[in-house]
């Protein structure tokens, strides 16, 4: 499978996750446009996470820039953002002319399951992380003292997300979610407490992932790699499609 396909696949995975986010919060909404899908949160003003539109077509994202800013506008909605394919760089030279910044940049990576050649028959198959949990080791791992993670993810219906974790000492170490999307396992919320790290643990969740999805017929996986992990989806096999980056507008 070449790339194209597999971007095409992570994008499409990734506005889904934005979409379930954003329809299952608080009073939330999803605004869709062509070749662009928007999550509305005013329960989180502040989070341009939550608050954020997928431009699956990347040439769409300008022209939608006014209708996003009345629309969160009249949603309270202090913080929001764009997530675009940072290879157009002709257009996000038009989000930085129109106001907007850069936030954040991670590599969009994936692969072909069967190309992995990994052994997965000792992996567990199964989720066996409930969101709560989920999201509970995502702030521990990453310092949010607020627990924003665990509220976001337990306005989720139990079973729209796969669960994984792996524990320490008979607790959980490690964690990561999975949305099965036609063909592709899109991975999301991959994270390891701090004094958990270094233990193998996120690549046991990894492994019960794409154990999980073969199981269910999914032939390829994607994600958006964080610095820590992007050296563990490089050493299962994984591949840079692209770089995804976050661009935030503020009031």
């Amino acid at each position: 499978m070449d790339d194209a396909e597999l971007r095409r696949r992570l994008w499409e995975g990734f506005a889904a996750l934005q979409t379930l986010l954003g329809g299952s919060a608080r009073n939330g909404w999803v605004l869709r446009k062509e070749g662009l899908v928007a999550s509305v949160v005013p329960s989180a003003p502040d989070s341009p996470a939550l608050n954020a539109a997928v431009a699956l077509n990347p040439e769409a994202a300008p022209d939608a820039l006014t209708e996003l800013e009345i629309t969160y506008g009249d949603a309270g909605v202090r913080r929001w953002a764009v997530w675009i394919d940072g290879g157009a760089r002709h257009i996000t030279s038009q989000l930085r002319a129109q106001g907007l910044a850069i936030a954040s940049a991670s590599p969009g990576m994936g692969a072909t399951i069967e190309k992995l050649g990994l052994d997965l028959t000792t992996a567990n198959a199964h989720p066996n992380a409930g969101l709560r949990t989920v999201g509970r080791v995502n702030d521990l791992a990453y310092g949010n003292v607020d627990s924003r993670l665990e509220r976001t993810l337990t306005t989720l219906q139990e079973g729209t997300l796969r669960g994984y974790r792996a524990d320490m000492n008979g607790a959980p170490g490690a964690v990561a979610l999975a949305l099965h999307h036609g063909e592709d396992c899109g991975v999301s919320f991959v994270a390891t407490v701090p004094q958990a790290r270094r233990h193998g643990l996120a690549t046991q969740v990894m492994r019960s992932a794409l154990a999980d999805a073969q199981n269910q017929g999914l032939t390829t996986i994607t994600l958006q790699a964080t610095e820590l992990g992007e050296r563990l989806y490089q050493q299962l096999g994984l591949r840079r499609l692209g770089p995804m980056e976050l661009w935030e507008h503020r009031r």
